[in-house]
């Protein structure tokens, strides 16, 4: 066996398992034996790049994302918010979308009045007579 084929094939079990789905299912979906899928999780076999591929999009992933080891938290970060709407309908992935850059420009904006106030402490409850 080898071992970066036995942790490709441990991502691909992670993806699956966070999907909730079956060994089963992705077989299907991926029109191979289920038998295949194991062994490809073992790191038994080696998939060819049209299965790799079709295990990706069953997975709702990109190639990349089974083949390389994330780099770190933010990746992991990202990768919980691809995998969060991965089977979402086009309108869902939008919705979410938009909620996302309200709430990273509201975080920024409340970061810059932190800062701004942080820099002027001259105004306190007790300076100020409120």
């Amino acid at each position: 066996m080898d071992r970066e084929w036995a942790v490709i094939g441990a991502r691909i079990r992670e993806a699956r398992k966070s999907r909730r789905m079956s060994q089963n299912h992705l077989a299907e979906m991926c029109n191979v034996n289920a038998s295949y899928v194991g062994q490809i999780e073992r790191g038994e076999r080696r998939p060819s790049l049209r299965t790799l591929a079709a295990l990706a999009t069953a997975l709702g992933t990109d190639a990349s994302s089974l083949l390389l080891a994330p780099k770190g938290p933010r990746d992991l970060a990202l990768q919980r918010l691809v995998d969060a709407v991965s089977n979402c309908p086009p309108e869902v992935i939008d919705a979410v979308a938009l909620h996302a850059q309200v709430v990273v420009s509201t975080f920024r904006s409340l970061s810059e009045c932190a800062v701004a106030n942080a820099a002027s402490p001259g105004d306190t409850p007790e300076t100020s007579g409120v």
